[in-house]
């Protein structure tokens, strides 16, 4: 009898504690919920590795669009890319990632956001071939805004993936206002998107932060505290003069645990490769 009178007791805990949490998360104005949403309209939305490479000729000047290729697998997805529009005019985008977790936590969100982010590119290119100029640039814009959201909160893989679709969208603005003849508004609209990027497009250091994290766990065998190299990885982040000494930290680090953190180097390069490409696409839009 005790325990049965306990469970609308229980029922109405747990009640109260959803009630709470979507008041203090706001649910409704979160835009992964509405990414999510656009993850589940995609329909035949796996770029190939060979289609990326051909998107890459094309953002490059090297190879014209052919809109043949693309038009239907656009037109499919177009309802999933007008509702991840939707989510970027929201001001906040919480995956609810999970660190404690580490490895097991899933990242499948972040394949299905570089799936999505590739198709609002060709998106954009479709747009412009079909003469809706202003359509193209809001597509553009909007993509600039969901990159970013891809990286939000996430660790490094979810960072790097953010920066590759912060790349493509980039090239296409230039390869956009090159072509396409773009009106002063829509110069301004792409010259606005671009600067709310800021310096960087992406806050590596607290990616590196919560990679970091999640290597944190009990059973690694570890003789160099972890926080120590975090502290010398944010260091880098920030001043790559940093490097050598973070480097000098990581060869002190054990086995198999060092082969796990990502290369110092690498890292650096891709957060300088986004730093150019911001650089020069804001003197290009000038």
């Amino acid at each position: 009898m005790k325990t049965i009178r306990r469970i609308p007791y229980s029922i109405l805990m747990i009640a109260l504690a959803v009630s709470a949490f979507a008041q203090k998360a706001k649910l409704g104005e979160n835009a992964a919920l509405r990414y999510w949403a656009a993850f589940a309209q995609m329909q035949d939305s796996a770029i190939t590795a060979q289609q990326a490479k051909e998107l890459n000729t094309i953002l490059e000047g090297t190879a014209p669009y052919d809109d043949s290729k693309y038009r239907d697998l656009v037109e499919r997805n177009r309802p999933a890319l007008v509702t991840m529009a939707l989510g970027t005019s929201l001001p906040d985008c919480d995956w609810g990632i999970d660190y404690m977790r580490g490895d097991d936590e899933p990242v499948d969100y972040v394949r299905k956001a570089l799936a999505l982010g590739r198709l609002n590119v060709l998106y954009a290119f479709h747009l412009q071939i079909a003469g809706d100029k202003d359509g193209s640039v809001r597509a553009l814009t909007t993509g600039l805004r969901f990159s970013q959201d891809v990286a939000n909160g996430g660790t490094l893989f979810a960072t790097v993936v953010a920066k590759d679709l912060l790349v493509s969208h980039l090239r296409a603005i230039v390869f956009t206002a090159h072509a396409a003849g773009l009106s002063a508004a829509q110069r301004s609209q792409l010259q606005k998107a671009v600067a709310r990027l800021g310096p960087s497009g992406l806050v590596w250091e607290a990616a590196m932060t919560r990679e970091m994290q999640a290597l944190n766990r009990p059973d690694w065998q570890v003789s160099v505290p972890l926080g120590r190299v975090t502290q010398a990885y944010v260091a880098a982040l920030n001043d790559s003069s940093n490097l050598p000494k973070l480097e000098q930290i990581m060869a002190t680090v054990p086995l198999p645990l060092r082969d796990v953190i990502p290369n110092p180097s690498r890292v650096l390069e891709e957060k300088q490769d986004l730093t150019d490409k911001l650089s020069q696409t804001r003197s290009m839009l000038q």
